[in-house]
């Protein structure tokens, strides 16, 4: 999938044939009262079969979950019902909001688009930024009006600066969705429910998140450890990387969490955060690897301000993701420093006994695994408690709210 091309070159990602729109009638083979030419029927290359089956479906379901916001910035979900059959029809579209209208342009061979066509304007549904949205949709083939979206669409910020090219506009046609009212009920509408069992969810999230994460660092250093091959350079790269890679999963177990309780938090920001001071503290705790003995030399008090950065990295580096979005961020310091200290404790206390030297690489990661359980349920709690202290304060000021005028 495509998340930042040129919107002109196809607002929407979806072959909607392969979405429910098995007949022509639907497709809107003749269209008079537009003068929109029928298009015939779309190409199947490979290309496009592996983009119908399988990265539309993936794009749905994630635009559809909690970490929605990693694509919903720029890519919407939207619902048509067919003119003839009645089946809806959801075709990922990237899109750009200008006033409470959405502008996204398709090329006239997609056949979702021409159930909105006609006099008028046509019903839609939305799903924006993880709500639902009743709408209305207008189409237009006039190669002005195609241009204007055009322009409009590549002057939004972080769009490129080319996608207003008028060969981009040849086959293309416009079409503007403007946002009436939430879904009664719909998903994201009731943000304050969600925070409902924020602790349980937290816990469990960080729990997956932590263990499923720690399996990279555990399993590289029961390989990279003591490896003849390797440097203790390229050992300490590769834990370090590894590390990182614990901390994407941990971020995005985590994420998943914070969303129904705070939406105002970025997934790509506190995935990054949490990365970053995963990366920073594996490079501290790689340190050792890489002295060798000469740790022996290091003074007491490097040791102390060592151990105090390992252990406050993440808290400071997830600090500046939820400062200014909640009152009292600055605590999260504090309660994320220490459940890595109880959960270290734990992880020394479970696995110290348990490694001995001579132990195949297997079963050091095993055990490496288990210490990642109880050190994942130590820090899962003291946060989540921190979590939901600070959620109950509310946030730093009134939230906006998440997309259309009437928010």
């Amino acid at each position: 999938m495509v998340m930042h091309r040129p919107p002109a070159a196809d607002g929407s990602y979806a072959l909607p044939r392969s979405d429910g729109l098995p007949r022509a009638a639907d497709a809107g083979a003749a269209l008079p009262a537009t003068g929109i030419p029928a298009a015939g029927p779309p190409s199947r290359g490979p290309l496009r079969t592996a983009q119908n089956r399988l990265v539309n479906p993936f794009v749905r379901r994630l635009l559809r979950s909690p970490l929605h916001d990693l694509l919903s910035a720029s890519v919407a979900l939207v619902t048509v019902k067919g003119r003839m059959t009645g089946r809806e029809v959801t075709v990922p579209a990237d899109y750009v909001e200008r006033d409470g209208e959405l502008l996204l342009v398709s090329r006239r061979s997609r056949t979702w688009w021409r159930n909105l066509s006609g006099p008028g304007s046509a019903p839609v549904r939305v799903r924006l930024r993880g709500r639902e949205w009743e709408g209305a949709a207008s189409v237009s083939s006039d190669a002005r009006r195609v241009a204007e979206t055009l322009l409009e669409m590549a002057a939004a910020p972080g769009r490129p600066t080319g996608a207003a090219r008028p060969a981009w506009a040849r086959d293309g046609v416009a079409i503007r969705i403007r946002l009436e009212r939430p879904v009664p009920g719909g998903p994201g509408a009731q943000d304050a429910q969600d925070a409902q069992g924020l602790w349980r969810r937290w816990f469990l999230a960080t729990l997956t998140g932590e263990i499923a994460g720690f399996t990279l660092p555990a399993v590289v250093a029961a390989l990279v450890i003591d490896s003849a091959r390797l440097g203790p350079l390229a050992q300490v790269f590769l834990l370090i990387l590894a590390g990182a890679g614990e901390g994407v999963l941990l971020g995005l177990g985590q994420a998943y969490a914070l969303r129904g309780a705070l939406p105002s938090v970025p997934t790509r920001a506190w995935v990054r955060a949490t990365a970053t001071g995963a990366a920073v503290a594996w490079a501290i705790g790689a340190v050792p690897v890489l002295l060798g003995e000469g740790m022996q030399a290091v003074p007491w008090p490097l040791l102390a301000v060592m151990g105090l950065a390992l252990l406050v990295s993440m808290g400071l580096f997830q600090w500046g993701v939820l400062r200014g979005r909640v009152t009292g961020a600055w605590r999260w310091i504090a309660a994320s420093t220490g459940g890595w200290c109880l959960g270290l404790a734990a992880f020394g206390l479970v696995t110290t006994p348990l490694w001995q030297p001579g132990q195949p690489p297997a079963l050091v990661a095993l055990i490496g695994l288990l210490g990642a359980v109880v050190m994942a349920a130590a820090v899962a709690a003291v946060t989540g408690t921190a979590l939901v202290a600070l959620v109950r304060t509310g946030p730093r000021s009134q939230r906006r709210g998440t997309a259309g005028p009437t928010e």
